[in-house]
């Protein structure tokens, strides 16, 4: 990534950016790391090669901008609003 492009963070990922940096420069040990961003010493590991290797941008999601995989389908979407209107054509926010 060039260094004069914006990059956005979410707040979680600023903080893992934050603990991240402390790791590189030894104010904190791994252990400590993995327990303040609630994930394993392993995992911590790998996000510290990845900043060492991209810099920031290695901690940004990677899943950014695109759809969940846990997404319904727009035909089925479709099918079971049409069934809904059909069987409960009075269905309403206040029912």
């Amino acid at each position: 990534m060039d260094s004069g492009a914006l990059l956005a963070m979410s707040t979680r990922e600023l903080t893992r950016l934050e603990v991240v940096q402390a790791v590189v420069d030894r104010r904190m040990g791994q252990p400590e790391a993995a327990s303040r961003l609630g994930v394993s010493v392993r995992q911590v590991k790998r996000l510290v090669k990845r900043y060492r290797a991209e810099g920031s941008a290695g901690l940004v999601s990677r899943r950014r901008g695109r759809p969940s995989n846990r997404r319904i389908a727009q035909t089925e979407k479709v099918h079971f609003t049409a069934l809904v209107r059909q069987h409960y054509w009075d269905f309403g926010p206040t029912l």
